[in-house]
């Protein structure tokens, strides 16, 4: 059993035993400890006359999985025996190691040169012979593997003629093997664009995945679209019908995991504005004033430049609404006709300023449009307690800051306002009760 260490340290490899010297030299002595992985090489005609190349290589299980981008470094120590064995006449093969995911272990023949190349690999006339050398290696992991291959591996000049000449072969220590992440990975995210995220009912869109891993596998999620739910890396063509706010949702499956972005409210989806004038009547006695409104989604701007949702007019004639968005244009118009009415001014004959919230107060009631007002109020000594040149201002019942005593008081209202389309001036005299 051996374990590949992971983290601020390291954990020493051991394999095989000590082997004293033998009749082909002194090999497999451990650089520390009491055990040593031995590798030998040869030409076809040593184990295989005339067919295969062979190279050994052990494995072994990661005590952490790599982690895709991250940068690690690989310390190992070699050396080549003082062996008999003739060595072959030129680097034939890689000294290295190939990390893999256990789920998907590399073809490795039992002779003849496998078609993966390893990760980090050495030089084999770098080694020296009879003392151990260090070999210290950086790379940067591209998958997420949990395990690792050592050994020796065939290169692209494995099996030419000029390659391990028969009776050609070679042999390797290596001893003390730890493997060290040095820098995380750079941050990955997921992220997607849209074409545009502020459309109309019935448009569609465009997306792209712009996260900065790989992905093999992706769902996207539309809601409120036509087409909820799509597995291409850039779905095209996604139309909403109705106006609102909506999620759109990316579920991502890579080498190593899964990661999800969800952007709430992210697709705003405008309906076509709408515009409409809303009016008891469209005739208006002349001298009274009447309120148009409007019904709209959107803000409107009037013919007369007014732009708030309801109107005054006093004149007669074309009123037009109007309502605009990047969605379109809608109007509504309303001819409003004046007629000769008479104008009716009216005069209560008694109040109640009792605090009690009903009919606190006494003035003239009209819809006319008046153009001269006044209104004054006399007691029964012919004292003005009251005087009022508005329609608006009415009497609370007090005379010089005092509450005026309940008994018969005298109203004089004089004003002028349209009779039959001319201004005409009137004058209404009225007894009224106070009542408290």
């Amino acid at each position: 059993m051996f374990k590949l260490g992971f983290g601020g340290g390291y954990r020493r490899l051991y394999h095989c035993g000590y082997y004293a010297p033998s009749t082909i030299g002194v090999y497999g002595v451990p650089r520390t400890g009491s055990g040593v992985v031995g590798l030998v090489c040869a030409a076809p005609s040593v184990f295989n006359p005339g067919q295969d190349w062979y190279g050994e290589t052990f494995k072994g299980m990661l005590t952490q999985t790599l982690i895709p981008g991250a940068r690690y470094r690989v310390t190992s120590h070699w050396l080549q025996p003082t062996t008999n064995l003739p060595p072959p006449s030129m680097n034939c093969f890689s000294l290295g190691f190939y990390f893999f995911k256990s789920i998907h272990p590399p073809n490795a023949p039992l002779r003849g040169c496998a078609t993966f190349r390893p990760q980090v690999q050495i030089d084999p006339s770098l080694v020296p012979v009879s003392s151990y050398a260090d070999f210290t290696i950086d790379f940067t992991a591209d998958s997420c593997y949990d395990a690792v291959m050592i050994g020796i591996f065939c290169n692209d000049s494995t099996t030419t003629p000029t390659c391990l000449q028969v009776g050609e072969t070679d042999y390797f220590d290596v001893d003390d093997i730890s493997l060290t992440k040095i820098a995380d990975p750079p941050p990955g995210f997921s992220g997607f664009t849209a074409s545009e995220i502020e459309i109309c009912e019935n448009e569609c869109l465009n997306f792209q995945d712009t996260s900065a891993i790989d992905r093999y596998y992706r769902t996207w999620y539309f809601e409120g679209a036509d087409t909820p739910q799509s597995n291409d890396s850039s779905p095209t063509n996604i139309c909403y019908a109705d106006a609102g706010s909506y999620d759109v949702t990316l579920v991502t499956v890579y080498e190593c995991g899964r990661d999800s972005i969800v952007k709430e409210d992210y697709i705003k989806v405008s309906a076509p504005p709408t515009a409409e004038i809303i009016a008891d009547t469209s005739v208006v006695c002349f001298g009274v004033e009447k309120i148009l409104e409007s019904v709209s989604n959107n803000p409107v701007i009037w013919s007369n430049g007014e732009s708030t949702p309801s109107i005054l007019i006093r004149t007669p004639g074309l009123y037009i609404v109007k309502a605009e968005n990047e969605c379109g244009l809608a109007t509504d118009s309303l001819t409003v006709e004046f007629e000769k009415c008479p104008c009716e001014v009216w005069l209560p004959n008694a109040f109640t300023p009792n605090s009690d919230s009903k009919n606190e107060t006494f003035g003239a009631i009209s819809d006319c449009i008046l153009k001269l007002y006044k209104l004054s109020i006399y007691n029964r000594w012919g004292q003005e307690v009251y005087q009022s040149a508005s329609l608006a201002d009415n009497w609370d019942g007090r005379y010089n800051g005092q509450d005026a005593p309940e008994g018969i008081y005298v109203a004089k209202l004089q004003y002028e306002g349209y009779e039959e389309d001319r201004i005409s001036e009137k004058e209404i005299r009225q007894i009224l009760h106070l009542l408290r």
